[in-house]
């Protein structure tokens, strides 16, 4: 009777610690770090060459998530200015946390910082990214004139299988 007893208290002590009586599962909590978005969420308006299109003076030191939609799935940009009023627009997902949850970035002051790994950048050097580095994608095909950047689809379409399990800011 002794060794059914503590079998059974054996196993309901591994359920409470498995978590097996939560509905929830540990991979989905939200990361404590995880801060809140602030600025304006909105999805890409496109040109008739379906290409993003995003108006300077729409752009201020707050950041702006726009998100394009690619067969079912949200690829997000963050745009915002920095401190000399110049238009910075990334991709918004760490190369490196690519594919996480968790792996876009929020403004915090004047920087913005990487809710899967912390890691902060200076909203002034977001221009001068290092390619396959911890921060956010640089945007390759991209022309600024008379006030309007225009950025090719087709870079970020090849980036889709980073963002299937996206949680950043969505529209």
């Amino acid at each position: 009777m002794k060794k059914v007893s503590i079998l059974f208290a054996m196993c309901i002590l591994a359920l409470f610690l498995t978590g097996c009586t939560s509905n929830e599962k540990n991979s989905e909590r939200t990361p404590s770090r995880v801060k809140e978005v602030t600025g304006e969420i909105k999805r890409a308006e496109l040109n008739e060459n379906n290409d993003i299109v995003i108006k300077e003076s729409d752009i201020t030191d707050e950041a702006v998530y726009i998100n394009y939609e690619y067969e079912g799935v949200t690829i997000g940009l963050l745009a915002v200015k920095d401190s000399n009023g110049n238009t910075k627009v990334v991709v918004n997902t760490c190369q490196s946390c690519g594919g996480s949850p968790y792996a876009y970035f929020v403004q915090v002051g004047n920087m913005i910082q990487c809710q899967n790994c912390g890691s902060t950048f200076a909203i002034d050097n977001l221009d001068k990214l290092i390619e396959d580095g911890c921060n956010p994608i640089p945007i390759e095909n991209k022309e600024e004139k008379d006030g309007v950047i225009t950025i090719g689809v087709e870079q970020l379409k090849v980036l889709k299988s980073k963002f299937e399990n996206w949680e950043g800011p969505k529209a």
